[in-house]
């Protein structure tokens, strides 16, 4: 099996470069190509051992003009790639890459799988209303369809009429992102949280990831006994109102980076708390797992429905600080042995497992 990746953000991605090598690790052949819109990001994040084209092939005024995406891309990618090399043709997300993918298998005659991400669901098909025609038609004609979590799935489903939705479902599989198994080396389940608690937030200080509201849902749950203390780290455009509002005890660290500094900072946390309104999927929350940290997540919202309620944390309501504050406190009882599920649980996403299923779904789309 050869597989042609369509992967447009591929430079302001860790995950794909380590899905990329990963499969190569099984032994899957493959080819990655990169439509650009700058010549800047040629060879970043390239991954390891797998060829890799880039060319700068899209503009800003294509959001008009859409289809202008394919027209552009197509012979550029016939210039430099032999369609006879390809069994299956993955798309990485649904408006850019998977437009390129329809048109390629179209005229190649191969089958498409695509992938749909935060901005496919929750930003273009929301307010770019002229587009969802063409997701329909992508959807329709693909082989498969890879959505991150069940949550996903089930909007994805919608997209289409009622009377095509079951024929999408049958090609529709969830597939989340995977983790880096380093991330659980020397992991060690928690007995008991720390005194005072130490609630984390991971993620940009936005409007998207509410961190106003994980540090009044903290103070709430806190209400002046001293038992909960707020900590965080990121960076944004809120993040000295957050700074305003911190209690004595509470911190903010500012941006962390690096898989090694993240690891010291969760191990610093005792639960993880991250209300974002809108998630593909969320890997700080499987990342705090990997290190036995209990996590409350967005109900509706892409971490939602990977694990049952209250296996690994709780699901919480966008915006409803008090019912914050309530799981905080719920979640403390049978502490450790969550500490335990989340580590045990977090070992099941690491890349090697995770892309057997991509492997699966390949198969199956070839079928």
């Amino acid at each position: 099996m050869n597989v042609l990746h369509i992967c447009r953000n591929l430079a302001g991605s860790t995950v794909f470069p380590q899905l990329f090598e990963s499969l190569a690790g099984k032994g899957l052949n493959q080819t990655v190509f990169v439509p650009e819109k700058t010549d800047r990001n040629r060879g970043k994040n390239v991954p390891r051992g797998v060829t890799t084209h880039y060319a700068v092939t899209l503009r800003t005024t294509d959001t008009l003009f859409f289809g202008r995406k394919a027209a552009r891309t197509v012979p550029c990618m016939e210039s430099c790639l032999n369609p006879a090399d390809f069994d299956l043709i993955h798309a990485h997300t649904l408006f850019t890459d998977g437009s390129i993918a329809r048109a390629l298998a179209r005229k190649w005659h191969r089958p498409y799988l695509v992938t749909l991400r935060y901005s496919d669901v929750a930003v273009i098909w929301k307010y770019e209303w002229h587009l969802r025609p063409l997701a329909r038609a992508i959807l329709r004609e693909a082989a498969g369809v890879i959505c991150l979590s069940p949550v996903v799935r089930e909007q994805v489903i919608r997209f289409l009429p009622p009377q095509e939705q079951a024929a999408l479902a049958e090609k529709c599989r969830v597939i989340p992102n995977g983790l880096d198994p380093a991330w659980l080396e020397g992991a060690v389940p928690r007995t008991k949280p720390g005194t005072p608690v130490r609630v984390g937030f991971a993620g940009g200080m936005n409007r998207r990831k509410r961190p106003m509201d994980a540090l009044a849902a903290v103070h709430l749950a806190d209400a002046g006994s001293g038992q909960f203390v707020f900590t965080g780290c990121g960076t944004g455009a809120l993040e000295e109102r957050v700074r305003q509002k911190l209690h004595p005890g509470d911190s903010l660290m500012g941006r962390i980076t690096g898989r090694e500094a993240m690891t010291a900072f969760y191990e610093s946390c005792d639960l993880l708390l991250v209300p974002s309104s809108a998630e593909t999927f969320g890997m700080v929350y499987l990342e705090a797992m990997s290190r036995g940290v209990p996590v409350l997540y967005t109900r509706g919202q892409g971490f939602d429905g990977q694990f049952p309620e209250g296996e690994v944390g709780f699901s919480v309501a966008c915006g409803n600080r008090r019912e914050m504050a309530e799981r905080l406190r719920q979640i403390l009882d049978g502490y450790g042995e969550r500490s335990r599920r989340c580590i045990r649980h977090a070992g099941e996403y690491v890349w090697p497992r995770v892309t057997d299923r991509f492997i699966a779904a390949y198969q199956a789309a070839l079928e």
